[in-house]
């Protein structure tokens, strides 16, 4: 069965405050780099999962983002799969 690699990518809330991205983004433009124009900051979730497909895959993935993985009162997800990993020989 392939191996795939699901990123659950998890950020605040459009309507909320982000302390985290707005120092990052000032102390982008005091180092001079005024083309960011905003920065939020959240967390990565690099997932291995064993299933028959990719939409298989994210199922799993979607089902743990939206259990364990993130807060619907203050953050939002999204699901990335970049490709399946390669298989080793067994």
């Amino acid at each position: 069965m392939p191996l795939y690699e699901v990123w659950v990518i998890v950020l605040p809330r459009p309507a909320l405050l982000d302390p985290e991205g707005e120092t990052i983004l000032a102390a982008a433009h005091r180092m001079g780099d005024t083309a960011i124009q905003q920065v939020r900051a959240g967390r990565t979730f690099a997932l291995h999962i064993q299933a028959h497909s990719a939409e298989e895959a994210t199922v799993h993935a979607r089902s743990l983002a939206e259990k364990l993985l993130h807060n619907p009162i203050v953050e939002t997800f999204t699901l990335h799969l970049p490709a399946p990993l390669p298989q080793t020989p067994a």
